[in-house]
């Protein structure tokens, strides 16, 4: 297949990178001006976050053409040099499935890589594959078997050991070799730029850490299945277990089950006894926050109707738009097909159906924000032109009908 024959020609070994250590803020302003004017930086981070809400930082790993560098911040007074590096306009930051590093440097630095290249994103949009890990991108694109020894291992217990190093070093080592060869691909196929704009889209999406605790209650599975009252109870609890998740840098679940936390809007108990029969009770939680429970449930079932959360949009179930689904997804098959990408990549089921539910509101259809640049062009006019010529034959849904 001639697209296997541009991405794993014959090709020799590559040798390895030696590794610099960074354990002083002298060592770091001397690597830091090392890199000015580099065209392009690897990057990578390993972190802890098992046991807490937010990521705590063990180690950065950094590669330019000539060495690998491991910067230790527990070692370190400042990191500012380093997020001056992240933020150097010309110089492109390389990272492979980067949405957790950048939550990471944010947190951590304050800033995060830009301009970036997330090579997980170039690998699906060249054709190599979808999603695919570091290990098997890299052996796909170079040729080169990594070890996975240290996937999960304790990145703040110092010192590293070896093994730890020798890990960590591989996972920036030969991410601008594999950059590079992407690269050239997504330019032969006219498909760089695409590149770009989606890793670009990686930071105008980062709201882990600033997203309102009211909404919450929209991630939640299940919530779909709720009337009002019932989400009203949801969204009181979740925005306090979110709030609580972050004041005791505990994960969520270590807050409040997420069954839990379901089955207690569904069931709306009142009192400690009712909240005891509920199947997914749990003892331990419930010793330490059963009373704030039991007292947000109160509260959120005061609220008056025109307070609650509108429920949650689901689509007419009517034989046009399931025929009119069916096309969308149709469209979407045949255009992901001949670009040779998977069809999630091109549009998403969840991208259809807020295209649909314009439809159903909206004389004009309008496409989701995710459907626009280069999606626009290569599906998203096809996809509004199908919607168009449907639209005579839609149910209108004027309750759902925008302000």
């Amino acid at each position: 297949m001639a697209e296997e024959e541009s991405v794993q020609p014959h090709r020799p070994r590559l040798p390895r990178l030696p590794v610099t250590e960074i354990a002083s803020d002298a060592a770091l302003a001397a690597a830091v001006r090392g890199w000015e004017g580099a065209s392009a930086l690897a990057l990578d981070t390993e972190f802890v976050r098992e046991r807490t809400f937010f990521p705590r930082l063990g180690l950065i790993q950094a590669a330019d053409d000539r060495t690998a560098y491991l910067v230790d911040p527990l070692a370190l007074s400042t990191l500012a040099p380093f997020a001056a590096v992240l933020t150097a306009p010309g110089t492109l930051k390389v990272l492979h499935s980067a949405s957790e590093d950048l939550e990471v440097f944010t947190r951590s630095l304050g800033a995060v890589p830009t301009p970036l290249f997330d090579t997980q994103i170039a690998a699906t949009l060249a054709g190599v594959g979808a999603s695919l890990g570091y290990q098997k991108l890299v052996a796909a694109v170079l040729g080169v078997e990594l070890g996975k020894g240290e996937t999960r291992t304790d990145w703040l217990a110092r010192p590293l050991s070896a093994a730890q190093t020798a890990y960590a070093a591989e996972d920036v080592a030969y991410l601008l070799p594999v950059y590079e060869r992407l690269r050239a691909d997504l330019l032969a196929r006219g498909r760089l730029a695409w590149a770009l704009e989606d890793s670009a889209a990686l930071l105008t999406g980062l709201t882990r850490l600033d997203e309102d605790p009211g909404a919450a209650y929209l991630r939640i599975r299940g919530a779909g299945r709720l009337d009002r009252r019932q989400l009203g109870v949801l969204q009181t609890l979740a925005a306090w277990r979110d709030q609580e998740a972050r004041r005791r840098d505990l994960p969520r679940s270590f807050v409040l089950r997420e069954d839990l936390l379901l089955a207690l809007a569904t069931r709306r108990p009142k009192t400690a006894g009712e909240l005891k029969r509920l199947p997914s009770f749990d003892a331990r939680q419930a010793a330490r926050d059963s009373a704030t429970w039991l007292s947000l449930i109160e509260e959120a079932l005061a609220r008056p109707e025109s307070a609650l959360p509108p429920p949650l949009e689901r689509l007419p179930f009517t034989p046009a738009v399931r025929q009119l689904e069916d096309r969308l997804r149709q469209l979407v098959a045949e255009r992901a097909t001949a670009l040779e990408i998977p069809p999630e990549v091109l549009a998403s089921r969840r991208n259809l159906g807020s295209l649909l539910r314009s439809a159903l509101v909206d004389p004009e259809p309008r496409l989701p924000r995710e459907l626009s640049g280069w999606r626009r062009e290569v599906i998203g006019e096809t996809l509004l032109a199908a919607v168009r010529t449907a639209a005579p034959d839609l149910p209108q849904n004027k309750s759902a009908a925008r302000p």
